[in-house]
């Protein structure tokens, strides 16, 4: 599964070759975003895709009860907001910036002209939309079968992997994993099914247990393997 969620925040920017990219940059437009700002909302009408420049963007979901419920972050590389574009629904979730970001945007017309004329590309964004809801899939098992120190520690570890956000600015030893994304409690709790208050407890006992550390207020991981033991206790 770990393959379908790498696949699944592939760098689709970096899969195109030069002329692709050229192609692709002539039709889209550039559009900064502050923290916290909206791209868009559940309801508005899907007339845009998005690619991240800069930054990271949330997507999530509101319950009935107003209480957020995050499906993906997504990082520089990554395209967003296809699904409901190729249906010509109204978008289902919204998109935020988690930190100052900039993001590409091109018109839904621009976009399917740019996928019926690169057909190699398209097969890209199929792929990665593909190993989303793979993901997406693994993911509603994992709430409903592992407890919150397995969920914590498979966000952790995942997200570790991410390469195309800033690299951490500090020496890691031979097998420390450096979670250099600013993510807060809360964002943890919303995207693993747990309350603030539980993921915070759970990471101090990590911290305890020599699992993590916390550094320039993101997060190493100094023990990866006490994290993969509590995903295959039979395998380590």
């Amino acid at each position: 599964m770990d393959a379908a969620w790498s696949n699944a925040h592939a760098d689709f920017m970096s899969s195109l070759s030069d002329s692709e990219i050229d192609s692709l940059m002539e039709l889209s437009k550039q559009v900064s975003l502050k923290k916290r700002d909206l791209l868009f909302e559940a309801g508005d009408p899907s007339r845009t895709a998005f690619i991240v420049a800069e930054g990271c963007i949330k997507l999530y979901q509101l319950s009935p009860s107003g209480k957020e419920i995050i499906l993906w972050f997504s990082f520089p590389g990554e395209v967003f907001g296809v699904a409901e574009l190729l249906q010509g629904a109204e978008r289902e979730i919204f998109a935020e910036a988690n930190v100052d970001s900039k993001v590409y945007c091109i018109s839904q017309k621009n976009f399917l002209d740019f996928l019926r004329t690169h057909p190699e590309a398209a097969m890209r964004a199929i792929g990665i939309l593909s190993a989303r809801v793979r993901t997406l899939g693994s993911t509603l098992v994992d709430l409903a079968t592992d407890d919150v120190e397995t969920r914590l520690a498979r966000f952790l570890l995942r997200y570790g992997a991410i390469k195309t956000y800033r690299p951490c600015g500090n020496a890691l030893a031979d097998d420390e994993i450096c979670v250099n994304i600013p993510f807060t409690h809360q964002d943890i709790a919303n995207l693993i099914g747990a309350s603030r208050q539980t993921v915070t407890s759970t990471l101090a006992g990590l911290r305890r247990r020599g699992a993590i550390s916390n550094i320039d207020r993101h997060i190493h991981i100094v023990e990866p393997k006490q994290l993969r033991r509590l995903l295959d206790p039979a395998g380590l």
